[in-house]
């Protein structure tokens, strides 16, 4: 199994904050590695003439907080390595991450923050996300932040940013220079109200394909953070500058997190925005109930980059976590509608729900159940079926038109099974059914895939271990 080190995948500009200094301190680090093989009916995801193939599987993960005087640190990875051992595809690697750091040059005043994410994203939208279909995306961004207090009621706040969004294969590689000016006053030690101003400068390297542009954002913030409630509410306007014209439109976020008891959680996000590719790969992939943990778990790709054009995003989520005792429960639901002034055969809508429920029945022994649903249309597609000589007219998508679809609605379920050996060994078997629908032009698929690992994961101690008689209450 061709395992390159894991090391070797973390962005460069982050290694000097991921050192072995760093993690020994850290306040909250949770990590594991494992290997396995896993076993599929279908590895092309194809819609006839199916192939098995046996895979052999090695993942790791991690997660570091760290927050002292000088240093504050947030750093998030899960990556898999896949051979294909009867050569379906070439070795894959896969994963996500997101870390930003921060060091207080001044303490309270001056902070120079590094912050990167990496992923993948697929290259067709028309098309299943096998290998071949994924490419490696980074968002990489560094720069100080300001800090001013004018006594104890009024501040002022400025950042800038030089920042690189890298792409594997499509022509969208841009540099980046960003800066933000915020000026507020406190209404409360718990709530601020702020007016804030951000411009940002887009720079193609392939100018051919791709047109420079300039965004300016000008909003007014309120803030509140409550014992059980933390509320934030933008308000104000967007402005893009591209190719000699220019676009306004109103730009609203809003994102409560409520803590409903000591056991749930409730986050809802509204929104919209003028935005671009790289800018929404930055915000983060995953359904609203939140990517699964663990091992043999390949990281979702991300919303693909169908073109350096600016569009307008609609949308809203809400997601419901629950955590008591032996029980974990996540369930989540997101809408988001995707406008683009000049090209409009990309517009799409996007509807999905997830959910997870992990249950801890025995000191050895844990149980997962998961699902995910989600639907995409391209209202505005023109597609004309496969190998009939007849090519697409119109305003259509300008990829994989032949033999696609308008509508697509993908769908997986998985179960797991945990057994836990002492504070770190575990071995998991890990079943899924994946699928995908379409209407017009048949391109379904359906998968079934086996996992069986062997993981080394440090877990905190079991509580009935130390003879605490809560350890297994109902929850």
């Amino acid at each position: 199994m061709k395992l390159r080190p894991v090391i070797k995948a973390l962005p460069i500009p982050l290694l000097g904050l991921l050192g072995l200094g760093s993690i020994a301190a850290a306040e909250t680090l949770t990590y594991g590695a494992d290997v396995g093989v896993a076993e599929t009916d279908n590895v092309t995801l194809a819609a006839t003439n199916r192939i098995s193939q046996t895979i052999a599987v090695a993942d790791v993960d991690f997660d570091i907080k760290q927050q002292t005087r000088l240093l504050d640190l947030d750093a998030k990875g899960n990556f898999s390595d896949l051979d294909y051992l009867q050569g379906a595809f070439s070795n894959q690697f896969v994963g996500r991450f997101d870390g930003v750091g921060k060091y207080a040059l001044i303490p309270e005043r001056l902070t120079w923050v590094v912050q990167d994410d990496f992923g993948q994203a697929a290259l067709d939208p028309f098309t299943p996300t096998t290998p071949n279909n994924l490419e490696d995306v980074n968002y990489f961004s560094t720069g100080p932040d300001v800090a001013l207090r004018f006594g104890p009621t009024y501040f002022l706040n400025m950042s800038a940013r030089v920042a690189r969004a890298q792409y594997q294969t499509s022509p969208f590689n841009s540099n980046r220079v960003l800066a933000t000016l915020a000026g507020g006053m406190q209404l409360s030690p718990n709530s601020s109200v702020s007016l804030n101003a951000d411009t940002e400068r887009v720079l193609f390297e392939n100018t051919l394909l791709n047109t420079d542009f300039d965004r300016t954002n000008a909003f007014v913030r309120y803030e509140l953070q409550g014992a059980r409630t933390d509320f934030s509410a933008d308000l104000g306007a967007t402005k893009i500058e591209q190719g000699g014209e220019s676009t306004t439109g109103p730009l609203a976020k809003i994102r409560l997190t409520r803590k409903i008891s000591n056991a749930a959680k409730l986050v809802v996000s509204l929104g919209r925005d003028l935005t671009d590719g790289a800018s929404s790969f930055s915000n983060g992939p995953g359904g609203s109930a939140g990517v699964v943990s663990g091992p043999t778990n390949i990281v979702g790709a991300a919303p693909i980059a169908l073109t350096s054009t600016s569009y307008t995003s609609n949308y809203g989520s809400v997601a419901w976590q629950y955590t008591r005792n032996r029980t974990t429960i996540s369930v989540g639901g997101r809408w988001e509608k995707d406008v683009y002034d000049h090209a409009g055969q990309f517009d799409n809508t996007i509807e999905g729900a997830d959910f997870s429920v992990e249950r801890r029945l025995t000191h050895a022994f844990t149980a997962q159940i998961l699902g995910r649903l989600n639907k995409t249309t391209y209202p505005n597609g023109i597609f004309v079926p496969e190998n009939t000589g007849i090519l697409p007219t119109g305003n259509g998508p300008t990829v994989a038109t032949q033999g696609g679809s308008s509508h697509y609605e993908t769908g997986l379920v998985g179960v797991a099974l945990v057994w836990h050996h002492g504070r770190a060994l575990e071995v998991r078997l890990r079943c899924e059914h994946s699928s995908e629908s379409t209407t017009g032009f048949d391109a379904s698929y359906h998968e079934n895939r086996v996992y069986l690992t062997v993981g080394y994961r440090p877990r905190p101690a079991d509580p009935q271990e130390e003879n605490d008689p809560g350890a297994y209450a109902p929850g």
